[in-house]
């Protein structure tokens, strides 16, 4: 009797770790990682600009991020926008999301702080806001969070593929992919897109 009560609490545990790491997981991380191309009909009928950024990612993209380590995701945008339109220093900061403040405050009162890369190409001009989820499209730059149990999750990269209010596939660099990937993730809670001009 005791050894089915002690397998019983254990099992019990068990499902209840796998349940709070896969929510965790779930709201935090990438959901899969894509391995596919772009097809070729949505590459044709993107913006010029937005093309060539994709063409030049699915080419050298384990060259713009060889590793997480050395290229974090801010790194990688800024590498990939300086490619087209080089930044300057204050530029690069505002991608980095340089501040002092709480995030968590900042994201909840949606602060252009937060906005990295989307704040980075207004404020310099070089960027076309995106406030429609449906007119975002594959090479448009975003910058996202979710926040999880009082905890702040961000992460920014170039998008690959868009399921509005679904999921959103970026080329980034992550952890997960140690450096260059393409990974999807569940729609985030707040969501900030730039097209370069």
């Amino acid at each position: 009797m005791m050894k089915r009560t002690t397998i019983g609490i254990v099992l019990v545990l068990m499902i209840v770790g796998i349940s709070i790491f896969g929510s965790y997981w779930t709201n935090t991380q990438p959901i899969w990682v894509v391995a596919n191309e772009m097809e070729k009909n949505v590459l044709d009928n993107l913006p010029f600009k937005n093309k060539r950024i994709v063409e030049l990612i699915e080419i050298n993209g384990k060259n713009i991020a060889p590793n997480y380590k050395d290229v974090a995701c801010t790194e990688f945008v800024i590498k990939v926008i300086d490619n087209f339109d080089p930044l300057t220093q204050a530029e690069k900061n505002d991608i980095r999301i340089i501040t002092k403040q709480g995030l968590d405050s900042l994201i909840i009162n949606e602060s252009p702080i937060i906005r990295g890369v989307q704040t980075a190409l207004l404020n310099a001009d070089k960027g076309i806001r995106i406030d429609k989820i449906e007119d975002i499209k594959p090479g448009d730059f975003v910058q996202f969070w979710n926040l999880y149990q009082g905890k702040e999750y961000g992460h920014c990269g170039v998008v690959f593929d868009i399921n509005p209010n679904r999921t959103i596939t970026l080329y980034s660099s992550h952890p997960l992919t140690d450096g260059y990937g393409k990974q999807a993730y569940l729609w985030p809670d707040k969501l900030y897109a730039v097209r370069l001009k």
